[in-house]
């Protein structure tokens, strides 16, 4: 996509009219990305599609808007995060992201984008934007700079050409980016949202020398119980894994089967509380009812198995590992 082009929401995969699907995955690009290039590898094809052959209750989004990093005419300056955030929204809306749950796999910039869409839907008094927010229950980090790139810095002290108020925004130590930051760790929690976070490991030859596009620090969302991983990729590779045995792929292919397992709890697509702790183990005349964590972990295991990512014996034996654990059978 070129600089002053404008946004567009493509279905990957399934098609429309096949199974309705459970969940919307939405594929957002970063700086200077798009919405295709950005997820293919150099002559082959983009994992996009793969994600959607292995989970068969997913519909898989790609969404593409100008994300020049520079600017060689008087047209194009760019949108500042705030501003594309808001001019996005309507786009996912009008194809219908909101009306089922959703997770958000983000490259770079495109997950400073996300925050502010999630920021703006959860607090913008437009009515129908809430959905966004509301439905959200997942985002992914691939290499965003949650706290700036020193890459854009240094960008904007050499003077190539004119940065875009885009690449700008990413300029390390921003003030809004650390504002941004904060809201979404104080946040991702009331909303619901679990979060996963990759940081690249290797460096980008960038103008004869070889940088480290984002480093491990900015590339850490900060919230509790995310652990930001490491993966054997550059800013550029860590979006466009090559194959299934790649650790993007095999991380956000585990994230993905987590958030539908919640996505089929929620439908009502799983039995209930009641009989999901009846086949993990025999229930007591009088007990008192199972606290709601116990009951979540049960859903969530049925929900897999229902969706066929679990088999019918793993199920069985993980809930009765679940229910033994919690009551303390089998320990010393």
């Amino acid at each position: 996509m070129q600089l002053g082009e404008g946004t567009a929401l493509r279905r990957v995969a399934p098609q429309e009219g096949s199974t309705p699907p459970l969940l919307d995955v939405v594929f957002v690009h970063g700086l200077g990305g798009d919405g295709d290039g950005t997820w293919r590898p150099k002559g082959a094809e983009s994992w996009l599609g793969w994600l959607a052959e292995d989970l068969p209750s997913i519909a898989v989004w790609s969404l593409s808007y100008p994300a020049g990093a520079t600017k060689w005419t008087a047209e194009g300056e760019g949108m500042a995060i705030p501003e594309r955030a808001s001019n996005l929204i309507p786009t996912l809306l009008y194809y219908g992201i909101g009306s089922r749950q959703t997770v958000f796999i983000c490259h770079s910039l495109g997950g400073l984008i996300v925050k502010q869409i999630l920021r703006h839907s959860s607090e913008m008094a437009v009515p129908e934007w809430t959905a966004v927010a509301e439905s959200t229950l997942g985002v992914a980090f691939l290499a965003t700079p949650h706290s700036g790139s020193n890459l854009a810095t240094f960008v904007k002290i050499l003077a190539v050409s004119r940065p875009t108020r885009t690449a700008l925004a990413l300029t390390a130590h921003c003030p809004h980016l650390k504002e941004l930051a904060d809201w979404y760790r104080q946040n991702a929690g009331r909303l619901g949202i679990e979060t996963a976070a990759y940081a690249e490991s290797r460096k980008v030859k960038r103008w004869f020398r070889m940088v480290t596009v984002v480093t491990t620090t900015s590339a850490d969302p900060g919230i509790d119980g995310c652990i930001t991983t490491s993966v054997d990729a550059d800013h550029i590779d860590i979006s466009k894994p090559s194959s299934r045995e790649t650790d993007t792929y095999r991380g956000i292919e585990t994230f993905l089967r987590r958030q539908l397992a919640r996505a089929a709890a929620a439908s009502g697509a799983t039995p209930t509380a009641t009989t999901a702790l009846t086949d993990a183990g025999p229930s007591l005349p009088g007990a008192a009812a199972p606290p709601a964590e116990l009951v979540r972990q049960i859903r969530e295991l049925q929900a897999m198995g229902d969706l066929n990512l679990l088999d019918p014996g793993e199920v069985s034996a993980l809930k009765i590992g679940i229910v033994n654990r919690y009551y303390g059978v089998g320990n010393d």
